[in-house]
C-alpha cells in the first residue's frame, strides 16, 4: 500500500464530531436563553438585522417600522449585542 494510505483521517474523528455538536448544542441553548432575557424589541431588531436566514433587515427598514431613528436602531442593537454576549459569558 502507498504511505498516503497509513495518513489519519481528521475529517472523521468521532470523538471531535461528538464535541462539536455537543459545543453547538450547548451555544445554541446560551443563545435561546440570553435572547429571552432581551426586550421585545431589542430581540426582534437582533432577530431581524443577523439570525432571519433568508433576509436581514435594514436599520433604515426596521427604523420605519419603530418610527425612530437608523442610528437609534443602531444603538438598540449594539446595546443588545452586549448584554447578549455578557449573559453568554456568564
Amino acid at each position: 500500500p502507498a504511505p498516503v494510505q497509513y495518513l489519519e483521517d481528521h475529517t472523521s474523528n468521532p470523538a471531535q464530531l461528538l464535541e462539536a455538536a455537543d459545543w453547538e448544542s450547548d451555544s445554541n441553548e446560551k443563545l435561546a436563553l440570553a435572547m429571552a432575557e432581551l426586550d421585545e424589541r431589542s430581540r426582534d431588531i437582533l432577530q431581524a438585522r443577523w439570525l432571519n436566514e433568508d433576509s436581514k433587515e435594514t436599520l433604515h427598514e426596521l427604523a420605519a417600522r419603530y418610527g425612530v431613528s437608523a442610528e437609534r436602531i443602531r444603538q438598540l442593537e449594539q446595546n443588545a449585542m452586549k448584554k447578549l454576549k455578557a449573559s453568554m459569558m456568564a
